[in-house]
């Protein structure tokens, strides 16, 4: 594998890491109590029921974390991750464009649909181009 594809993947699931563990980061803030909107979608919620949901879906995306972090260590051997991300990605905008667009919308939602294409496009990127330079 060539130098610049290696590095591109690495990039990628740096990006990755930290995207994720900042998402980790709000939604433990969110499941604390702290009154802020979710980082992902711009939805406020409140109550104790919405503070647990936060919690566990922070306990899975700090899981997610590791394993992105995971696949820098070795990211030619474990590039799929990135392509398994990005499809993730594509399914969490396409359930929510479907089924939660009333209660979903404003500048929030739109960042995070654009910031969740942009880590769709770069993964996909990363992983296609590693494969062309094998």
């Amino acid at each position: 594998m060539n130098y610049r594809a290696n590095q591109l993947l690495k990039l990628s699931f740096m990006i990755g890491t930290i995207a994720d563990g900042i998402v980790a980061i709000s939604w433990f803030m969110i499941a604390t109590g702290s009154d802020i909107p979710n980082i992902m979608c711009g939805f406020k919620g409140s109550g104790p029921d919405y503070q647990y949901a936060m919690y566990i879906a922070a306990l899975f995306m700090t899981g997610w974390t590791g394993i992105l972090y995971w696949g820098w260590l070795k990211p030619n051997e474990r590039k799929g991750l990135l392509l398994i991300t990005a499809v993730l990605l594509l399914v969490s905008i396409i359930i929510e464009v479907l089924f939660y667009q009333n209660i979903l919308g404003g500048i929030g939602f739109i960042i995070g649909i654009a910031a969740r294409l942009l880590l769709i496009a770069k993964f996909s990127f990363s992983y296609y181009y590693s494969m062309k330079h094998q």
